[in-house]
């Protein structure tokens, strides 16, 4: 109960914080909560084409005002704040959620559901929040062997976001191996998935996402590493294994080299920390994207062996594929991209020690309280918007 009250505590404090600094809607805001407005108006069939993620944020929203208006006869809740508020409350089932799968874990639970990038977009009207609720929910309930409700809770997600059909296709492959001792995978089909406006979101091939993905899981994971899984991964390198990173090297120089696109936001859009990462890092050096591909190796070999002494390789196979028709066909970097399969790979890896776990919280609640201090606090202003306040975000 503890780190549930910690939870609605944070909750609670940091809504506060921006409704008080951040009143008017923000970046992909001012897309969402019109329409969301819109909803709560009844124009049903009124549609920003800008917006290209399906309309399950905005029902949501509009079903807990209806909720609350009948039955506590409230009025005016469909503002900027009451509107955020429904991520807020996807933040306390995300915390419901990984707390059944780890029951005599709390504390674990508690630093999964404050994952920095996740735990960000609880206090703002975008779709991440809903996303991962419903698709780790669908997860959930499939391990208990409801399956019904499962599939409920996974068609919920894809009103979220279209691309989650692919961790509904992974669930239902997971429950097909369980199920009937499958002896084999066929080959899943892959297209376009994209919303209704899809001039910045054109599906492509851009295989360094998965670099970038790996990367970011190692970031993230780095406090529940320990002495021992490093030494045991070290001491389990032979000649087929060396071999195998020399091959999957070559194979990566090829993919950065001949797949690494440079999508205009990423270059231009300086409110984002992709943004800095990508200047300070990648453009730093024709050469940095090439001498970086040791490392993407070496952390997925480490992140795939952890993931492998609790799971079979069918999952790892299927886990991969996942990731490889979720990430590859997206041209920009955004790290909230990395939440869900950053967080089903956490669920999947043994718990760490207490010690390791109260480091990774630590960590997790200076990122998160760096983070909020700047959106907060340290708005800026671009020169040909003088008028308007730009913040950083994830």
């Amino acid at each position: 109960m503890i780190y549930f009250i910690a939870h609605i505590a944070n909750l609670l404090f940091t809504s506060n914080l921006v409704y008080r600094h951040v009143p008017d809607p923000y970046m992909d805001e001012i897309f969402h909560i019109p329409q969301a407005q819109q909803y709560c108006q009844g124009n049903y069939f009124t549609w920003d084409p800008k917006i290209t993620t399906p309309p399950g944020l905005y029902i949501t929203s509009n079903v807990l005002i209806y909720l609350s208006k009948s039955l506590f006869e409230l009025n005016d809740l469909c503002t900027v704040h009451a509107l955020r508020v429904t991520n807020a409350l996807f933040s306390i089932g995300l915390y419901l959620v990984l707390a059944a799968f780890f029951k005599r874990n709390r504390l674990y639970a508690l630093t999964l559901a404050w994952l920095p990038v996740s735990h960000f977009y609880s206090f703002v009207y975008y779709t991440d929040s809903g996303s991962t609720f419903f698709v780790l929910l669908s997860y959930l309930l499939l391990k208990k062997k409801k399956y019904h409700l499962s599939g409920i809770a996974g068609m919920i997600s894809l009103t979220f976001r279209q691309t989650n059909v692919i961790w509904v296709c992974l669930f239902m492959m997971l429950t097909i191996i369980e199920t009937l001792s499958s002896k084999g995978l066929s080959n899943p089909s892959f297209e376009s998935i994209d919303g209704w406006d899809k001039s910045n979101h054109m599906a492509g091939l851009h295989f360094p996402q998965l670099f970038y993905f790996t990367s970011f899981l190692s970031f993230f994971t780095l406090p529940f590493w320990n002495i021992q899984q490093i030494t045991q991964f070290i001491y389990q390198l032979t000649i087929k294994r060396v071999v195998y990173s020399l091959i999957s090297t070559i194979i990566a120089l090829y993919l950065v080299h001949k797949y690494t696109y440079e999508h205009p936001f990423i270059l231009s859009d300086n409110r984002h920390y992709s943004f800095y990462v990508w200047r300070k890092i990648y453009k730093r050096h024709w050469s940095i994207k090439y001498l970086l591909t040791p490392i993407y190796i070496i952390s997925g070999q480490f992140n795939l062996h952890k993931l492998g002494k609790e799971t079979t390789f069918l999952f790892i196979l299927g886990y991969v594929i996942t990731l490889i028709l979720t990430l590859v066909p997206s041209p920009l970097l955004e790290f909230r991209y990395f939440i869900i399969p950053a967080l089903f790979y956490m669920i999947h890896t043994p718990p760490p020690s207490t010690r390791s776990t109260v480091l990774a919280l630590l960590f997790y609640i200076c990122i998160q309280a760096s983070t909020m201090y700047l959106f907060i606090y340290k708005p800026f202003v671009w020169q040909n918007e003088p008028n308007e306040l730009q913040r950083f975000i994830w």
